[in-house]
């Protein structure tokens, strides 16, 4: 067993052991595994289990957390790695905010044919958010589109059928726009995704806007540099700081438990990985675009983006991310024309 993979195993391990004694803590919000953090600099020549918490305690405020029952005491270690305790609240990434005006996208208009990064939302909810990728489902060979539950169903009373617009509904999207309805979820499964069956009105090709096609799939890794292509943020990069995450998330109100989690923090503390609008969209490798995880959620204070292991979501959903030659050529066709002078 090589090393990275005989580490990755013990990780597992000391997770689950620091999960079950300390992710209920009402002062925690996540856990992961990656790199600690020390004066405020990744370190990224180190591995530690990380505590993400809502504030760090110290002092009489934490002998009075400890005794009321808000934390637990963290322990300098917990089986053979260390412990560091990060900063940190999360929160999906749909953008459900109500402003008079908003800088003009072309990511926001109607796309034919659609591809991955474009905006889309269900039709109940006036938000917008992103079209991830095509899939198709591996018992009927069904194209359809791949995003979150936050986005393609947004709510605990959404049942299969429901309309999937695009663009979203907060980017002028009506009940014309209605491209695919709502198939199935991973809640269940404690993943933050959903996919949605095309109704032919519009094709939808093997493409992210400014990035080009998905090549594959692939794990993801600590230190792993990638990209992503989203509806609010456009293209935006990053690295992998911690992988093997569990993190609590409120949605509509319930609080559920989100797993296998990657994070993605930005190169330079300036920069910005993801926003509201950004959920859906799909992180891949910066050098051969193979899909690593789909964005769910993330943090501004620190800068921090949340996606979940793609082979995970494809395998709860039972589809398979559509990388074939004639999508590939199509929107290499697609990209060339586009590059065409008026």
């Amino acid at each position: 067993m090589e090393p990275y993979a005989r580490m990755m195993m013990h990780a597992r391990q000391s997770m689950q052991e620091a999960a079950s004694k300390h992710l209920f803590d009402r002062n925690v919000s996540m856990i992961d595994f990656g790199y600690p953090e020390h004066h405020g600099r990744i370190a990224r020549d180190e591995v530690a289990i990380r505590i993400h918490v809502h504030q760090k305690l110290f002092g009489p405020q934490l002998e009075t957390a400890l005794e009321t029952g808000l934390t637990t005491e963290i322990p300098e270690s917990i089986g053979e790695f260390k412990t560091d305790v990060l900063e940190g609240i999360y929160f999906p990434r749909y953008y459900r905010y109500y402003w008079w005006w908003s800088p003009p996208n072309p990511r926001a208009g109607r796309a034919d044919p659609m591809r991955g990064g474009v905006s889309i939302s269900n039709a109940r909810h006036y938000t917008y958010a992103t079209l991830g990728a095509l899939v198709r489902d591996r018992n009927t060979g069904e194209d359809m589109i791949l995003s979150n539950w936050h986005v393609l169903a947004g709510d605990w009373s959404a049942r299969p059928g429901l309309d999937i617009l695009q663009p979203g509904r907060m980017d002028s999207g009506t009940s014309l726009d209605s491209v695919a309805t709502l198939t199935r979820d991973a809640m269940d499964d404690n993943l933050d995704a959903a996919v949605a069956r095309l109704t032919g009105s519009r094709g939808l090709i093997n493409d992210q806007v400014d990035l080009g096609p998905l090549t594959g799939v692939t794990a993801p890794r600590l230190g792993m540099r990638v990209k992503k292509s989203g509806r609010r943020t456009s293209v935006t990069y990053g690295s992998i700081t911690a992988i093997e995450g569990v993190v609590r998330i409120s949605y509509s109100r319930v609080e559920r438990v989100i797993r296998n989690v990657v994070t993605v923090e930005p190169y330079t503390p300036r920069e910005q990985t993801s926003q509201g609008g950004d959920s859906g969209s799909i992180w891949v490798n910066e050098d051969t675009r193979e899909a690593v995880g789909l964005h769910f959620a993330g943090s501004d204070f620190p800068e921090r983006a949340l996606a979940i292991d793609m082979q995970t979501v494809l395998d709860a959903l039972r589809v398979n991310l559509v990388t074939d030659v004639e999508t590939l050529r199509v929107s290499s066709t697609l990209r060339e024309r586009e590059r065409e002078p008026a």
